[in-house]
């Protein structure tokens, strides 16, 4: 997949559009070219990433990769649309980002929330996934669940600043002054091999790349691992998908149909595979992101 910097016409036509918008002059085919025509006719879409294996990233050679950027870039072939440019953010700036004008997609990992709903609009669930914790080799403080550290006031729990894993620790009890939340991915991994905090929290892909990672050493996943448990009696889960700019229905209405094509073709299945991700981890299909934007999925 092709990488390349985001050129001036992009990042240009972005910003006319909002100054003219802005100022009321518009031109009627600014007015009238939707999302979709818009990335149809540059034959190039632009995706925020978080830089992070194995959701979004630039790999050695600069291409675009990951489970995400690979999803999107499959979903926009068969329109034309061939070449994919990056945008590396920290997490916490994704969706800011997006909606500023900086980028088309966030395609990096973002959780689907009811209160992020009211901010972007969401394709449908392609990736369903537990919380997991990383500790010091070893699991020391016997680390097992939330709830554990919440129970020991000398715990300390580490998380990325704006993560679902971070609030769901916080919504299974850990106080505040037992968390410290990071930048980023890179800074929540050091506080932990640094001894700075006692647990860290991601994804269960995001973890399991960390500690495969031969640049990092010393540290462990927890199992097993309860993370937040609901009313239900049920682990909560996360459902990944790709984001849109809530303006921009028509693109995420056309990635969502090619999304169904994909699975049904497989192609969604290798992808996942590539990524390190199993069968397990699929979301299913008959879930959408309505019934998880209004709180109904548990």
């Amino acid at each position: 997949m092709k990488y390349a910097k985001i050129s001036n016409l992009v990042r240009g036509g972005v910003a006319v559009t909002f100054a003219l918008g802005l100022s009321a002059i518009a031109s009627t085919s600014a007015i009238a070219e939707t999302a979709l025509e818009r990335v149809k006719s540059a034959g190039t879409i632009v995706v925020g990433v978080h830089n992070k294996a194995p959701w979004g990233y630039r790999d050695a050679e600069g291409n675009a990769a990951g489970f995400h950027p690979e999803l999107v870039v499959a979903a926009m072939n068969g329109l034309g649309v061939d070449n994919i440019e990056l945008v590396i953010a920290d997490f916490g700036a994704l969706i800011p980002g997006l909606q500023a004008g900086r980028f088309d997609a966030i395609a990096s990992g973002l959780y689907i929330t009811p209160k992020r709903c009211e901010l972007v609009a969401f394709a449908n669930p392609d990736l369903q996934l537990r919380d997991a914790v990383l500790v010091a080799e070893g699991n020391p403080h016997g680390i097992d669940s939330y709830a554990t550290i919440a129970a020991n006031p000398d715990l300390k729990f580490g998380g990325t600043r704006g993560s679902a894993q971070s609030k769901n620790a916080a919504a299974a009890g850990i106080p505040e002054n037992q968390m410290s939340l990071f930048q980023n991915t890179e800074a929540t991994i050091s506080a932990l091999v640094a001894g700075r905090v006692d647990a860290i929290a991601f994804s269960a892909a995001t973890a399991n790349k960390v500690v495969n990672d031969p640049k990092v050493e010393g540290i462990e996943r927890a199992f097993p691992f309860t993370g937040l448990m609901l009313d239900s009696g049920k682990e909560k889960t996360g459902y990944a998908a790709v984001a849109f700019r809530q303006d921009d229905t028509d693109l995420r209405d056309m990635f969502n149909a090619q999304l169904l094509e994909l699975r049904e073709a497989g192609t969604f299945d290798a992808i996942m595979q590539a990524n390190d991700f199993s069968e397990q981890e699929k979301a299913p299909v008959e879930i959408g992101y309505e019934q998880i934007c209004s709180g109904n999925v548990k």
